[in-house]
């Protein structure tokens, strides 16, 4: 192996998980339920990353809130190999501590960033596609890993690409678009110029930190102080995502195109893709006039009438009932509950 192209693997292991309530709590969010499998989406990122790297060379980013539970689930990850933020700040600031840190003992190193969200269905395809960002990255861009839309989705950012994506090829990347109306969502997916921003990144530790400094200097220089030991300078980092603070500003990013059964677990729509509609061993579904209908959690019999797409999510102390297509509003459910006094089941 060359000098400066170890991979090391960093696993965001942060997040609120508000869109999963009421299975997602403030102390065990989304990323410690299995929702889509066997084992806890948290889980199913280390197990993806021990196919890159050794445990040694495997990181968690994660709140200080967070630490046990990141501890429990994942009982191999080393303890060194934890970096905590003193408080969630969005990804910008857990990516540069995690860099930062890294970059303490091995600064040119290549850093794989991988969000603990997601589902990956073809590991082979996954490292494949990693492989080729590890290259382009290793000769100094800052890669993104890019999911080929199959629908006109506006809840996704998008990347134009400089030339029509090929599988294998690391294309550069000529801009990040915010998440589109719907006519401009067909427009791109007509034009087979775009990708989904899959928010899955690979650089060189050094190009990273560089550019940061560049283009992001208060978020660089707070998190250095952090990784060198002081906690205080963390309440001058500012809250802003990485796409924002440095990817859409960088002089030199590239895309590569995952095509390995990738769906990101943004909601509870996009959790029924993944579920299970009959008997899933923790209680009986009962179906009538109800097709795409889905329930999450609890051990009773749960009957659903007449009601096609509608989500079911039953737990101890708290029932969701809502159509799949609105999802995207469980926030606000989750505002009503805290303003009627009921933080208990938040």
């Amino acid at each position: 192996m060359k000098p400066g192209d170890r991979l090391h693997v960093v696993i965001l292991a942060g997040g609120s998980g508000t869109r999963f309530w009421p299975l997602s709590r403030a102390k065990r969010p989304k990323q410690f339920l299995s929702l889509a499998g066997k084992v806890s989406l948290l889980r199913a990122t280390w197990d993806r990353a021990r196919t890159l790297a050794p445990a040694e060379r495997i990181w968690a980013v994660a709140p200080r809130a967070l630490a046990a539970a990141v501890r429990q689930e994942l009982p191999e990850l080393r303890r060194d190999r934890l970096v905590l933020e003193p408080s969630p700040k969005d990804t910008a600031p857990a990516i540069a501590l995690a860099c930062a840190v890294i970059a303490r003992s091995d600064p040119r190193a290549i850093a794989a960033i991988f969000p603990s969200d997601h589902v990956i269905r073809d590991t082979s395809a996954f490292k494949r596609a990693v492989a080729v960002a590890r290259k382009a990255a290793a000769a100094g861009a800052l890669v993104c890993l890019g999911i080929a839309p199959d629908r006109a989705a506006t809840g996704f950012g998008y990347l134009k690409l400089g030339a029509r994506r090929r599988s294998g090829v690391a294309s550069p990347v000529l801009q990040f678009v915010e998440k589109p109306d719907a006519e401009r969502a067909r427009r791109f997916l007509r034009s087979g110029r775009y990708l989904w921003n899959g928010g899955m990144f690979v650089w060189r530790i050094d190009r990273f930190l560089d550019e940061l400094a560049r283009v992001a200097p208060e978020v660089h220089g707070a998190t250095a102080a952090v990784a060198a030991g002081s906690r205080a300078a963390w309440r001058d980092v500012p809250k802003i995502s990485v796409d924002h603070a440095v990817m859409e500003k960088a002089s030199r990013v590239a895309v590569v195109p995952l095509d390995a059964g990738w769906d990101d677990l943004g909601s509870w729509d996009a959790a029924a893709r993944h579920a299970s509609t009959g008997r899933d061993g923790r209680g009986e579904r009962v179906m009538i006039g109800s097709e795409g209908a889905v329930v999450f959690g609890g051990t009773r019999v749960v009957a659903i009438l007449d009601l096609p797409g509608v989500v079911v999510v039953d737990t101890r102390d708290a029932l969701l009932v809502l159509p799949r297509a609105s999802s995207e509003k469980v926030k606000s459910v989750l505002e009503a509950v805290r303003s009627a006094g009921r933080a208990d089941v938040l």
